[in-house]
């Protein structure tokens, strides 16, 4: 007899499954903070030997403004037998990252409780217990909350360690301990994987991204209104972050900015913001069931991985944002890629190659399809110098996809979800795929580019009834092409198309096609390690 067959070993299994989870996950996080509390040399001390009373002036692109900071106004350097110090003059603390994770679930647990009035908040120890014994299952949320809001509240975890000095891979043992310590007590409904996956491994990406993004932001070495700004939007993007700045004093410290460009502003960074409007359609042509909206996206590149001297994870991403207004939900669309690991196959020349290892967050809703998951990359990139203004970069990648989710026409028969609040219309489960893409760019500008992505999607939970197969073939095929008006505007316009063939052991197979033409103005903005220009 199976263990399986013997409900008591079963029961017991699961709860010895959960404590050694819990232990492991816990002791990661310990072991993590332990690892560089030695002292390290502060950006003071590396920039300004002892004694030495310099001028440090930034240096400013062409048409800006030089900021020059005298080293005896800066506030002095932590001596070595201080505790480890951070790049932006973070203090490394396990206890305020583990305190600032308990406050955020007790936050979200009242506001469920006493502000939405919610079903699920009544949790004591009883219920922590029967989550334990009862084990992992999935749930019936809607499609942004399972794959938006889940992942932006890990990444509220994820950077009360990465703001409390711990770097990505420390960082995402809290994003998953956070969000294990809510799935076994912050509520009555039993603990799904697809919660623990998207909120751990999501808010990773989520939360590296924001926090990235904000430090190319703050400006330790700016003050008056200046300095309030730059803290203020710093804090909009990551409110964890300018929270510990600003209880720490670091949002009005005078202090020396990062050393290494990657943890502020890289030597390549770009960003595009493109408006306009958006024609989504259903079967064979856009004349079919069309819908014309607006929409608004961005398009942002931080680090090069040609380029970049240091590869630390996410020193090289980029990152995707389209709102589309008139739609069901107005985010329909959130793209994140972060390097974790890059290696040099051939550089100098006019041909370049660099394998990488990436990390992939993937966010469509609309009206007309759900699609999005967790995933891995291994990637070839090229770079081929046409001449002395125009490059062709290419980029392959196998994709494994951790946890992803499609929508699915027999999805809301799934019947092993316990407190079932709705009919869900995505199938979960992991996958396989491949991308090919290539763009084509005059002056650093991409003028063109074209990719086709397919991703094969096994069903672990909705249309798998009573445990038949079911799977999804998922592909899509873009193209997009920008003219150049001015050295910043351009015009551009897009085709877009979703396919998805889904077959089924007990229903009628399904397809899905799904046009879209997107026509939009833009605005490329530039930053490099000198401002902007």
């Amino acid at each position: 007899m199976s263990i399986l067959e013997r409900p008591a070993l079963a029961g017991k299994a699961v709860r010895i499954g959960w404590a050694a989870l819990c232990l492991a996950i816990c002791g990661t996080s310990t072991a993590f903070a332990q690892e560089g509390t030695e002292a390290a040399p502060t950006n003071a001390e590396r920039l300004w030997p002892a004694g030495m009373q310099a001028t440090a002036t930034a240096p400013a692109a062409s048409g800006d403004i030089s900021v020059a900071v005298a080293r005896d106004t800066l506030d002095p350097a932590p001596s070595q037998d201080e505790e480890w110090i951070g790049p932006w003059g973070e203090r490394r603390s396990l206890g305020a990252a583990v305190g600032e994770i308990v406050t955020i679930n007790l936050l979200v647990w009242a506001y469920n409780e006493y502000i939405r009035g919610a079903d699920f908040t009544q949790a004591n120890p009883r219920t922590w217990w029967k989550n334990i014994e009862g084990g992992f299952t999935y749930d019936d949320n809607h499609f942004n909350t399972n794959m938006f809001a889940h992942p932006f509240h890990g990444s509220l975890y994820y950077n009360a360690g990465r703001s409390n000095g711990f770097n990505y891979w420390q960082s995402l043992g809290f994003s998953l301990f956070g969000s294990l310590m809510w799935e076994c007590c912050g509520e009555t409904h039993p603990p799904a994987w697809n919660d623990w996956i998207a909120t751990g491994v999501g808010g990773a990406a989520i939360g590296e991204m924001t926090y990235r993004i904000a430090g190319t932001v703050l400006d330790n070495t700016a003050t008056g209104a200046e300095r309030t700004w730059r803290e203020i939007g710093a804090f909009a993007i990551n409110p964890v972050r300018g929270f510990n700045r600003l209880v720490s004093g670091r949002s009005g410290r005078v202090t020396e900015n990062p050393e290494s460009p990657e943890d502020r502003i890289p030597d390549v960074l770009s960003n595009r913001l493109s408006a306009g409007v958006r024609i989504i359609g259903e079967g064979e042509s856009l004349s079919d069931s069309s819908d014309v909206h607006g929409l608004f996206q961005v398009d942002f590149r931080f680090g090069d991985e040609f380029a970049q001297q240091r590869r630390k994870p996410f020193d090289v991403f980029d990152m995707g944002l389209q709102l589309n207004f008139g739609d069901k939900n107005t985010l329909g669309r959130l793209s994140i890629r972060g390097n974790l690991f890059t290696w040099d196959l051939k550089t100098g020349g006019d041909t370049q190659h660099v394998v990488a290892i990436e990390q992939e967050f993937q966010y469509m809703n609309n009206n007309a399809f759900e699609f999005g998951g967790q995933m891995f990359d291994a990637s070839l990139h090229s770079r081929f110098g046409l001449s002395d203004n125009w490059r062709i970069r290419t980029r392959l990648d196998v994709i494994f996809a951790l946890l992803s989710a499609v929508n699915s026409e027999w999805a809301f028969l799934a019947n092993d979800i316990p407190n079932r609040e709705r009919f869900r219309e995505y199938d979960f489960g992991p996958g396989v795929g491949g991308r090919i893409g290539a763009n084509l760019a005059y002056k650093g500008r991409e003028v063109l580019s074209a990719f086709y992505w397919y991703q094969w999607l096994d069903t672990q939970n909705g249309s798998n009834i009573n445990g038949s197969d079911a799977s999804h073939s998922v592909q899509l095929i873009g193209l997009r092409g920008v003219v150049p008006v001015s050295s910043k505007f351009g015009i551009g316009a897009d085709a877009y198309l979703f396919l998805r063939d889904s077959n089924f052991e007990f229903f009628e197979d399904q397809s899905q096609r799904v046009p879209q033409l997107r026509i939009y103005a833009t605005w490329d903005t530039w930053l490099d390690g000198a401002g902007r220009r």
